[in-house]
């Protein structure tokens, strides 16, 4: 359902789902993230996150909105840029109603999501 791992030399934290989620793995999801997000903020400073969401389905409206109850907690954990990548325009959209922070942009092309990851147009 998802990976959560870290690249030390890129201090990149990257996220890959896939597949419908349930509310059990959303909880766990966020847990998760929060936990090594906490932990690589501690051990390694400012990262930027890479969430490549190509695979995931569209998820259920309960699931979007437990992604959108996390956020603040792990728009706290990193200030620097978070890019999403995800298949179609129907899932940006999606995204966009949980990821929505001045950091934040969702992609429908993951090189293009790389990019604005080295790019200095973003804030912080």
């Amino acid at each position: 359902m998802y990976t959560i791992s870290f690249d030390v030399p890129s201090k990149t934290l990257t996220i890959v789902t896939e597949g419908f989620w349930s509310i059990a793995t959303t909880a766990a999801f966020s847990a998760e993230l929060l936990a090594r997000g906490t932990a690589a903020r501690l051990y390694h400073g400012r990262f930027v996150v890479l969430a490549d969401l190509r695979k995931a389905a569209i998820q259920p409206l309960k699931v979007v909105d437990a992604l959108e109850a996390m956020m603040p907690k792990a728009l706290k954990v990193t200030s620097a840029p978070i890019a999403a990548v995800v298949a179609s325009h129907l899932a940006k959209l999606q995204t966009e109603r949980y990821l929505k922070a001045a950091n934040c942009r969702t992609f429908l092309d993951i090189d293009a999501a790389r990019a604005w990851l080295a790019s200095d147009d973003h804030p912080g």
